[in-house]
């Protein structure tokens, strides 16, 4: 007989006698794995710009002077930072209480290595729902605080759920924030483009489409195509602009570049 996850945020079942679900493990795993830095976290870089202010976060005032004197530093993510570290070594120290041996360094990173080497110990552990939920919890709210939108790109859909997965720039690879499966970036965009079959698109669409997935390719180039003949007209758009299939405009610049896969 299935129970319920103890985790207050979810409902999933429980099917092996753990008090928290496979799922909730998983999702404590990514927010450990996005403090200490691996794949395309680079969480803790990100709250230290913002802490100092060195770049915007959110929309801004669209160019308008402010009246409020500016802070030295974002009071938001300052709050999440100390949340962040109080909940990390508040669940280090009572752990260490069960289970003995050698507390971590008294920083984010190692406090969050240590914790993810427990992940699998937490599920069938009383307060492991407990500490499952604030964890992730903190690790949401410092994503908040330093959240940028137009830092990251899409890299494709999760082979697992079908989610789309993004991934800050430059990123070989990134998780799924559903199900944290792993995924190559290169492999997931080649995916995604591929999938585009028989859309029809203007140049400038088609050009948007590939930049969006980190192509730098203009509608200037995608109409070279169709000088050259590597791509055929396949209709025609308002104002009287050629149609092109975006599935063939993918597969003209694939063949132009070194091969994705």
């Amino acid at each position: 007989m299935s129970l319920p996850c103890d985790v207050p945020s979810c409902v999933n079942p429980v099917v092996d006698g753990a008090l928290v679900c496979v799922g909730c493990a998983q999702r404590l795993g990514r927010a450990l794995r996005l403090v200490v830095g691996e794949g395309d976290g680079g969480l803790l870089e990100d709250l230290d710009l913002t802490l100092a202010r060195q770049r915007r976060t959110g929309p801004g005032n669209m160019g308008r002077r402010s009246t409020e004197t500016p802070l030295a530093y974002d009071p938001v993510a300052a709050e999440a930072a100390a949340v962040l570290r109080n909940t990390l070594s508040t669940w280090c120290r009572l752990l260490h209480e069960e289970i003995g041996g050698r507390l971590p360094a008294d920083t984010p990173a190692a406090m969050a290595t240590w914790l993810g080497r427990l992940t699998e110990w937490l599920r069938r552990c009383d307060f492991g729902p407990e500490c499952v939920d604030e964890v992730v919890a903190a690790v949401v709210e410092v994503e908040r605080a330093v959240d940028l939108p137009a830092e990251r790109v899409i890299a494709g859909l999760c082979e697992h759920c079908g989610s789309p997965c993004y991934a800050r720039a430059g990123a070989e690879s990134t998780r799924c924030r559903e199900c944290d499966t792993p995924l190559s970036v290169r492999e997931g965009r080649r995916r995604l483009l591929l999938a585009a079959g028989e859309h029809l698109v203007t140049a400038a669409d088609a050009a948007r489409a590939l930049r969006t997935l980190g192509h730098e390719v203009s509608a200037a180039a995608v109409r070279g195509y169709a000088r050259r003949g590597r791509i055929q007209q396949r209709g025609t758009g308002s104002a009287g602009r050629p149609l092109y299939s975006l599935g063939e405009v993918v597969d003209a610049y694939l063949a132009g570049v070194r091969p994705v896969a």
